[in-house]
């Protein structure tokens, strides 16, 4: 998100006749918080307490008019309500994807069960949502999500896709991977995938699908390499966990990766191998799609709305498809793809001001056109 505020408030784009400023939340308690497993509490002190009173202060004192107000990720919707009492400005609120909502819901049988705690702050957030005058989403997928659980959304909601673009790695950096990456991409073979370990990644079947690989084709040393943390408890059942102990070089984390190295991973990488639940915008299957790496995902988020036919598709619950998918990469003699053109930064920041813009210059029949 912190990116996101950065491309729409970039100060080389001219495209926006208006001066933009940014307010979020300051860490307070999370800063004098001397013990990790309670820092999660105190940035929702700093959230949720301190700064509404600060942002409600803000928007009451202000000797100028604000036209617009953006809240640029839809779980601070909460700030909706708060200020609709403070300025008549109007509210703009991007929704990145509705996956939290949705799970304290019950809509996914796959997903852990939310905490009472975690069902409170959803159902704020779903409520909050109602105060918006204009929705912007990643994706068909999260247009389609919120249009359902927020009816008032229909009619004044659009899709506004991220922008995607290629990295920039030199030869001069490429000189320094060995001090990174405990492998040499231009002489190995591997999968892989970048995300989390969250539920809705459906790691377990990437892990499934490794394996399987490995084993139909064990003349080539194939590795997996995890952009993300370690394979969690969580994601193992006794037959994975007794796999991966018996093969530890098999599989191998990597974290905190600068940008130009994992431009290289999908550059060299066999697949990408993506079999998410669900995705808001999805981002690594653009990404490695730009770079010409294979990408084995399936209809969710942003990517079949950007992708097309250049991805390989697959069903998150059928082992066997993405089994399939994988061996019939590694079988291919092509291996990489030209790659594709996907909407840029600038792209995304033009069309953000070009709304900007729109709402300013018709601010008082802005509702009524919906």
């Amino acid at each position: 998100m912190l990116r996101f505020g950065e491309l729409l408030t970039n100060e080389q784009s001219q495209s926006l006749h208006a001066k933009i400023e940014e307010i979020f939340p300051t860490p307070v308690f999370t800063r004098i918080c001397p013990f990790k497993k309670l820092r999660k509490w105190a940035a929702y002190l700093d959230k949720y307490l301190l700064f509404p009173k600060r942002l409600k202060r803000e928007l009451m004192n202000r000797k100028d008019q604000i036209h617009l107000i953006h809240i640029i990720d839809h779980s601070n919707a909460i700030y909706l309500p708060i200020m609709k009492r403070a300025t008549r400005a109007n509210a703009i609120i991007t929704c990145h994807d509705l996956i939290a909502i949705r799970t304290a819901k019950g809509d996914f049988a796959q997903a852990p069960k939310s905490s009472k705690s975690g069902k409170r702050l959803q159902n704020w957030i779903s409520d909050s949502l109602h105060y918006a005058d204009y929705y912007a989403c990643d994706s068909r997928q999260t247009l389609k999500d919120l249009n359902r659980l927020i009816q008032i959304s229909k009619g004044k909601s659009s899709v506004f896709h991220l922008g995607t673009e290629a990295g920039l790695s030199t030869n001069s950096e490429k000189k320094d991977f060995s001090k990174i990456l405990p492998f040499d991409p231009l002489n190995t073979k591997f999968l892989i995938h970048v995300g989390s370990a969250a539920w809705y990644k459906n790691r377990k079947a990437v892990f499934r699908s490794f394996i399987n690989a490995r084993t139909s084709f064990p003349n080539q040393n194939l590795k997996l390499f995890l952009v993300g943390p370690e394979p969690q408890k969580d994601e193992l059942d006794d037959q994975l966990k007794k796999w991966i102990e018996s093969n530890p070089s098999a599989i191998c984390p990597l974290q905190n990766l600068p940008e130009n190295i994992l431009d290289e991973l999908y550059k060299y990488a066999q697949a990408l191998v993506f079999p998410s639940f669900i995705e808001g915008f999805g981002w690594p299957p653009l990404e490695a799609a730009i770079r010409g790496c294979p990408v084995i995902t399936t209809r969710t988020g942003a990517i079949e709305d950007l992708l097309s036919d250049y991805a390989n598709y697959v069903e998150a619950e059928n082992q066997a498809s993405i089994n399939q998918r994988v061996k019939e990469i590694l079988r291919s003699s092509t291996k990489k793809k030209d790659s594709v053109s996907l909407p840029s930064h600038e792209d995304c920041r033009m069309k953000y001001h070009d709304l900007y813009q729109n709402i300013m210059e018709n601010e008082r029949d802005f509702k009524l056109n919906f």
